[in-house]
């Protein structure tokens, strides 16, 4: 979020209250969120007790990437820039990861989402 300097004592007072702080380039002022929140690990449920089972069923072939995740509390801890420096995981299969592993945060269990192949235009 991008503000002008006109806006900043309107915004100190939040600030106090959000645990953000401020960053100031020129005459604009930058705002930016501080990340120190625990990613929740759920509990295993159903058929899902392992990476490997749960990446397989996610689709897009991430299974394949189950021998990357030590164990199921490091898949659901492992942040993107992890999966990217450490693990060399590509952005897509990382972005699909983290959308499956929210989804079962909130009770979602994984299933196969086919690709969605264009139709040719017709002339």
């Amino acid at each position: 979020m991008i503000l002008l300097k006109n806006q900043f004592p309107q915004l100190l007072f939040i600030s106090c209250l959000t645990k953000k702080f401020y960053l100031s380039l020129g005459n604009k002022l930058i705002i930016r969120n501080i990340q120190n929140k625990q990613k929740s690990v759920p509990e295993p449920r159903g058929r899902f007790k392992d990476p490997k089972t749960f990446l397989e069923k996610c689709g897009r072939g991430c299974g394949e990437l189950a021998d990357k995740f030590r164990d199921w509390e490091h898949l659901f801890t492992a942040s993107s820039y992890e999966m990217k420096s450490e693990m060399g995981i590509s952005t897509r299969k990382r972005r699909w990861i983290l959308d499956w592993t929210e989804q079962y945060r909130k009770g979602v269990n994984p299933y196969n989402i086919p690709i969605r192949t264009r139709r040719k235009k017709k002339k």
